[in-house]
């Protein structure tokens, strides 16, 4: 109980800063991906919606499917899966190596993960934590594997583009598929409410939200590799 009254005592200091400034301003938390980030007219993502691509879905698989067809890459040890990852990715990875675990004991907190199914050549793991959440992407050739926040979307297989929001702040990510390099953005006060996809770029629709003392406004964001 105590816990949950600090935790809204904390949101509420954080909405308040947010509610004092009501700019668009983007934080860039990594960028091993070199991507880029800009505004665009409303104009320009009408005519993108109207053509966009279709993004591909995951095929659902269960966990002892794939830790059979895959032995050397899904080994459960202490009620965890550990798979090799990039490090010092510049969001908050710092060891080469990602976990999914499950186990609700005292000393350790709250850890679940769930297998979603596969796409493009990834195994797909939904992971849950105290305070936080997100997805394991794992190469189903080498187990090398990326995180994260929100459910990654892909039209060609390629590149990803996912999004979720912590807290208030939008977490925004761009990730190489087969080099799990990400180029990842936060924007705080704003919520992605629609994505597209064409010619290698993604489209994201943003609306402000957490600032009780802004009006409400809509964005919109092209994403990209540079070249």
């Amino acid at each position: 109980m105590k816990i949950r009254l600090i935790l809204i005592f904390l949101f509420t200091i954080v909405q308040t800063s947010w509610a004092q400034d009501c700019d668009f301003v983007i934080r860039n938390l990594s960028n091993i991906l070199n991507g880029k980030s800009e505004l665009i007219d409303k104009s320009e993502y009408d005519k993108v919606v109207r053509i966009s691509e279709k993004f591909i879905d995951f095929k659902p698989i269960s966990e002892i499917e794939l830790t059979k067809k895959y032995p050397e890459i899904f080994k459960l040890k202490d009620s965890c899966y550990t798979f090799r990852a990039n490090a010092n990715n510049g969001i908050g990875i710092k060891t080469p190596e990602l976990k999914a675990c499950k186990y609700l004991l005292k000393e350790k907190g709250y850890s679940n993960y769930e297998f979603k199914g596969t796409y493009c050549g990834n195994a797909l793991i939904e992971i849950t934590e105290f305070e936080g959440w997100g997805f394991l992407s794992v190469d189903l050739k080498n187990g090398l594997t990326c995180f994260t926040m929100g459910k990654p979307l892909t039209s060609n297989g390629e590149a990803t583009i996912s999004h979720s929001n912590y807290y208030g702040e939008e977490e925004i990510a761009l990730t190489d598929l087969k080099t799990k390099e990400q180029y990842v953005i936060g924007i705080q006060g704003w919520r992605t409410i629609e994505s597209k996809v064409l010619n290698n770029s993604y489209y994201l629709k943003l609306e402000s939200e957490f600032q009780t003392s802004c009006e409400k406004e809509i964005k919109y964001l092209k994403v990209e590799i540079k070249n």
